[in-house]
């Protein structure tokens, strides 16, 4: 099933992908459209199995859903790569916004900006 497919894709994927970085992958295995990758990408994340995160650069990423661990990223400036991190220490605020405002936070993301360090020692 071509689901089954896209799911694998982003399942066995150690960084989150766009849509045709994943119909990409899955074209080479299957005849599949970009379309039926958007379709099902939106159904996978509608059943909370994959996390869609747009960037700053107003691309949509997708990974597989991880609520407990939710990933960060450190965006190189430079060459545009992504590193994701799963520290994160932001569970006391995200319990202060629900006691203080009601807002039940499902998820969240965040994205710090600046040099990767093969960027840093390629400009030396």
């Amino acid at each position: 099933m071509k689901k089954d497919f896209i799911f694998d894709v982003i399942k066995n994927s150690p960084n989150s992908l766009t849509a045709e970085e994943i119909y990409n992958d899955v074209s080479q295995n299957i005849d599949v459209n970009l379309s039926t990758v958007y379709r099902t990408l939106n159904n996978l994340v509608d059943k909370n199995l994959v996390t869609k995160v747009v960037r700053q650069d107003k691309i949509a990423y997708y990974e597989l859903a991880n609520e407990e661990n939710p990933k960060h990223y450190l965006i190189c400036d430079k060459c545009s790569g992504a590193f994701s991190t799963e520290m994160c220490n932001l569970d006391k605020i995200a319990r202060k916004i629900k006691r203080e405002t009601g807002f039940n936070i499902t998820s969240h993301t965040l994205e710090f900006h600046g040099i990767c360090p093969e960027c840093i020692k390629n400009a030396k």
